[in-house]
């Protein structure tokens, strides 16, 4: 993500700007606002932070939708992670981050210009019964994506993950987020988590803590499991062969979630993981990037985020895809 120059609206404060991955505002002799974009683009993840001497944590809201402060590690202030929907209108939105200062705290205001991303697009023939839904099929999927929506809606208070997330299962990514679907010609929504291809019945672990909020067996999604992280933040895996955890069960990183499948529709065993944040659908590979302090590791996945942009933009990229046992979420 680059730096540029922001248009920042705050009264009676001093502005330091720092050129790198984002902005730093220092204001007054205590507080500093670091890494505020000056733009992001649809489906990614940005971490802000705040560090104050003395201060609670403050609250903040990004296109109509709370900030969720959280101690840093260390003592080094607060830190907030900030999700742009994949089809959220491009167009520079407000960001507003007040501090807790026993009360007397004045909200500073940001502008954060949000960016049309390029997705790709990926033409896919299936038998017309996995496109064509019959009446009650089609009942049923939309039923269980009204449930899935109250979910993304529901906000934990407290936050269960810490530190770095793991990548969920290890392999190739099949499919990309975001991409256009055209499934037998008709034109679909987009894929809102990454396809990861794995052999069957390999495991599939937790990528940080949290608590089980949904276990089920849906019609598109086959088996599945969704991880409340806390404070707006949930994972979700699909296609699972089998579900290892339950209801209400609280998991650590590196636990089991169960094991990769082929449930529901899919043509052939793979993972699909998607992340919410604050009802926002991001890549889960922005959110990897933007919370991981380990220099090498933010390499690794930016690598891996390269790798997804060259598949985007191949010709034809996705062409017969469900031919021939190739994934398909």
């Amino acid at each position: 993500m680059r730096s540029g120059r922001m248009r920042v609206a705050v009264a009676s404060l001093l502005l330091v700007v720092s050129w790198g991955w984002g902005l730093c505002f220092a204001l007054g002799d205590t507080l500093r606002v670091e890494n505020i974009p000056s733009f992001v683009r649809q489906g990614d993840v940005f971490r802000i932070r705040l560090a104050a001497d003395g201060a609670g944590v403050p609250s903040g809201d990004f296109q109509g939708k709370e900030i969720s402060f959280y101690p840093e590690a260390h003592g080094k202030g607060c830190g907030a992670l900030v999700g742009v929907d994949l089809e959220s209108p491009a167009g520079i939105y407000p960001l507003r981050v007040t501090p807790n200062e026993g009360g007397r705290g004045s909200s500073w205001r940001f502008e954060v210009e949000v960016i049309k991303a390029f997705f790709g697009v990926q033409r896919i023939t299936l038998p017309p019964e996995m496109v064509d839904l019959d009446p009650q099929s089609l009942k049923r999927a939309k039923e269980e994506a009204k449930r899935i929506r109250a979910l993304w809606a529901t906000r934990s208070g407290d936050r269960w993950w810490d530190g770095d997330f793991l990548f969920p299962v290890e392999g190739a990514i099949s499919s990309v987020f975001g991409v256009r679907r055209i499934l037998n010609d008709q034109r679909r929504s987009r894929h809102n988590g990454i396809d990861i291809r794995a052999p069957r019945g390999k495991k599939v672990f937790c990528p940080n803590g949290g608590r089980v909020a949904m276990v089920d067996e849906f019609f598109f999604g086959g088996n599945t499991a969704v991880i409340d992280h806390g404070q707006g933040l949930y994972s979700f895996f699909m296609h699972l062969d089998r579900v290892a955890v339950r209801m209400n069960q609280g998991v650590r990183k590196g636990d089991v979630v169960g094991t990769v499948g082929a449930t529901g529709r899919a043509t052939g065993p793979h993972l699909h993981w998607g992340i919410s944040l604050n009802g926002a659908r991001v890549d889960p590979l922005s959110l990897m990037e933007a919370i991981n302090d380990d220099r090498e590791a933010i390499q690794m996945i930016r690598k891996r985020r390269y790798m997804a942009e060259k598949w985007k933009k191949r010709p034809k990229n996705g062409e017969n895809l469900g031919k021939g046992g190739k994934t398909l979420d």
